[in-house]
């Protein structure tokens, strides 16, 4: 059982970032595709919550991610990291898709403000 949970809006737009990280750089590995699964399994995303977040436009996913708790966006910049993690090769569309989503709902912020103060306690 994951440390944090996440409702079902939350699960769409974590499925819809995840797919668009696979998809970054054009080629969709089996290792990505492993990792994907195995996030669904650990957060028991169900297949109607896949086909939502199938459908879900980027922006709006984003948007949703925006809205999460503090420790609910640094825990889906992990499980994007993931991914890009899967096939054990950087890809600087990946990186760069990483970097636009993590300034666009203030994960680097986070980030950088646990590293300037050394906190580590994360908002929930």
């Amino acid at each position: 059982m994951p440390i944090v949970s996440f409702n079902d809006t939350q699960k769409a737009a974590i499925v819809s970032l995840l797919i668009e990280m696979i998809n970054a750089d054009s080629v969709v590995e089996v290792s990505e595709c492993e990792v994907f699964d195995a996030i669904c399994v650990e957060y028991s995303i169900s297949d109607e919550i896949f086909l939502v977040g199938r459908g879900l436009d980027s922006l709006k996913a984003i948007d949703i991610m925006k809205r999460m708790s503090d420790l609910q966006k640094l825990v889906t910049a992990r499980l994007l990291t993931r991914v890009i993690d899967a096939d054990a090769r950087d890809d600087d569309m990946e990186i760069r898709l990483l970097n636009i989503i993590c300034t666009a709902t203030g994960v680097d912020a986070l980030i950088n403000a646990k590293s300037i103060d050394g906190d580590q306690t994360v908002k929930e």
